[in-house]
């Protein structure tokens, strides 16, 4: 995939790389695939001008992942519903209002439902606020499992300074069915953050 695309545009333009990718995926072990809707968001598919499509791209995105775990697998595989940050920062920092943004991640769950994920998953969060954003959303349009994972920088904290273990105790307390962190600085950093949030909270630790 070249730079500059809608990259979930250029998945739909070639959608057998994607499945490919995830029936390695499956065949490899995995129990739970991360459909390619990670930015199929009103805000950014707009900077494409596609946000009028977002219905119909999600419905096609998720049914990619399906196929993958249809065609490649002898076991329950779930699917999962990718989301993350708009691009958009909150009040004061930013122009975008609480409630404004709630809406923007109900939208995208509202399609991930209906195009039928299994869970949804808010990840590589570098804001606490965005992260309680998606989560109000999430628990507002549905009833899935929501997993969510943080992105940390060098010193242990998050973007705008939120530390793990705030982090985690705040999307527990939302409802987040698990917690953890992605990306980040690698596995090495990552391992104190991922025993920072293990102290403080009582749901399962994700460290991808």
């Amino acid at each position: 995939m070249p730079s500059g695309v809608c990259p979930e545009q250029w998945i739909l333009e070639h959608p057998d790389v994607m499945q490919k990718l995830q029936e390695d995926y499956v065949k490899a072990g995995t129990d739970i695939l991360y459909a390619p809707t990670f930015t199929a968001n009103g805000i950014k598919l707009a900077e494409y001008g596609l946000a009028d499509r977002m219905e119909d791209m999600i419905q096609e995105l998720v049914a990619i992942s399906r196929r993958a775990a249809d065609t490649s697998a002898n076991r329950k595989v779930y699917i999962a519903g990718d989301l993350t940050m708009t691009g958009e920062q909150l009040r004061p920092m930013g122009k975008i209002e609480l409630e404004t943004l709630i809406d923007v991640y109900k939208e995208q769950i509202r399609y991930l439902v209906a195009a039928g994920v299994d869970l949804i998953v808010v990840e590589t969060m570098m804001s606490l606020a965005e992260t309680r954003a998606a989560l109000i959303a999430a628990k507002e349009v549905c009833d899935l499992p929501v997993m969510v994972t943080f992105t940390f920088e060098p010193e242990g904290r998050m973007l705008y300074g939120t530390d793990a273990r705030t982090a985690a105790i705040v999307a527990e307390s939302l409802g987040a069915c698990a917690v953890g962190a992605n990306c980040s600085t690698g596995p090495g950093k990552m391992q104190q953050v991922i025993k920072e949030i293990a102290e403080v909270t009582t749901i399962p630790v994700i460290a991808k």
